[in-house]
């Protein structure tokens, strides 16, 4: 299938309307179920292959109530599943994605191993590696050990090819998609599915810096929410100009001036029905994304 640029353009594709005719349900329906299917593949199904599991499994991958064979019959017809029971060009996006994050995960003990060696020299030669104490000579750039930065990955999806249909990403563009990205995949521990690496794309795009959705995904973890919260911060932050961190900053200090003026009204100085987070006694800036279904 075409490679999904945005959400939008997959409700309004041909495949995915007739997928959501030979299932019966309506559009916004078909596109959720086809979310469920790619989000559970990524994570069980990496190479794209579907043939260790049962119908009844993609059913339950797809949040589908229904017959399990209606559900497989209409993935093949509507071109989503091959005929050999393979997700459809999976490898050129998704897999390409996996396989990037498996390269950055071998850098990284490639990258510790070489520090624990480093450190095991460190502690039989004293006299060469000896960090300078107060008042000596701080080592020249040479010298010290460029490992930190030898294997970040600042530019981890360029294979990607919706990066490369999507009208050609430019070089000052890639490094603050790479970093977003990365922030993603540290703070939530998966790969993003295609729609939500198009969204990521798209929010870059507009101008967010890396730096905001770090601490939106900071932000989520802190009150004990999943990824959905967190793409509710960063659609929030787009729709309201908030695109710097600086503005991110201000925004959420005038938040917390807020709620603090509101409740001293109430005693001992929370206001009834609201918690405090774990994080600092004071509650979620964006406490009423909680109930937001968004993916």
């Amino acid at each position: 299938m075409a490679w999904i640029e945005s959400h939008q353009e997959l409700a309004r594709h041909p495949k995915t309307k007739r997928f959501a005719r030979l299932l019966g349900v309506s559009l916004p329906a078909a596109v959720g179920h086809l979310h469920f299917f790619w989000w559970w593949a990524m994570d069980y199904a990496q190479d794209g292959s579907l043939s260790k599991y049962e119908a009844e499994d993609i059913a339950d991958a797809c949040e589908w109530d229904g017959d399990s064979e209606t559900l497989m019959k209409a993935l093949h017809h509507a071109g989503f599943v091959d005929s050999d029971m393979t997700i459809h060009d999976w490898s050129e996006y998704a897999g390409r994605l996996i396989e990037k994050r498996e390269q950055n995960k071998e850098r990284k003990r490639k990258s510790r191993a070489k520090k624990n060696e480093e450190q095991e020299t460190q502690d039989t030669d004293h006299e060469d590696v000896t960090r300078p104490s107060h008042g000596q000579t701080e080592p020249s750039r040479e010298q010290v050990s460029d490992d930190s930065v030898s294997h970040r990955a600042t530019e981890p999806n360029l294979t990607i090819p919706n990066l490369k249909h999507s009208g050609g990403v430019n070089k000052e563009r890639d490094e603050p998609f790479g970093k977003a990205y990365e922030s993603v995949e540290k703070y939530f521990g998966v790969a993003v599915n295609p729609v939500q690496l198009s969204k990521l794309e798209n929010l870059v795009k507009m101008g967010i810096e890396p730096e905001v959705v770090e601490q939106a995904a900071v932000l989520t973890r802190e009150v004990g929410k999943d990824i959905r919260y967190f793409w509710g911060i960063l659609e929030n932050c787009s729709q309201r100009g908030i695109l710097t961190y600086a503005a991110f900053a201000e925004d959420q200090a005038r938040r917390r001036e807020g709620q603090h003026a509101k409740s001293k009204g109430s005693p001992g100085g929370i206001r009834p029905g609201k918690n405090k987070a774990a994080s600092g006694g004071a509650e979620s800036e964006f406490a009423y994304l909680a109930k937001a279904g968004r993916s």
